[in-house]
């Protein structure tokens, strides 16, 4: 059992925020055709309750590139403050979690 990388995130609420992920062995880029990912935020590692969730698109399979997006409306739903996150791979029904962290959520000024 692998142990996920630290990633921590700041992210200004009502802010469009991307986070590009390239998938690497160390030797070269991991092809990921045919993997899938997910990426959610809590307010606690074991709240029962999603704040936000990020779309996770494979933008560039043989890159082993994904780019996960929270959109303006979903950054503008979160309180500021301290949140958990992470990033997990389904790969023929395996699922790893791949990166894990904080996420810092900035108060916004013009709304």
């Amino acid at each position: 059992m692998a142990v996920p990388t630290t990633q921590n995130l700041t992210i200004m609420r009502g802010d469009t925020e991307s986070l590009v992920i390239n998938m690497d062995d160390g030797s070269g880029a991991i092809n990921i055709a045919g993997r899938t990912y997910r990426a959610q935020i809590r307010q606690t590692k074991d709240s029962t309750i999603i704040a936000a969730s990020f779309t996770c698109v494979v933008t560039d399979a043989a890159a082993g590139q994904v780019t996960c997006t929270l959109s303006a409306a979903t950054t503008a739903g979160l309180t500021p403050g301290i949140y958990y996150w992470d990033f997990e791979e389904t790969n023929a029904g395996v699922v790893s979690t791949i990166l894990a962290g904080s996420v810092n959520v900035l108060a916004d000024v013009t709304r």
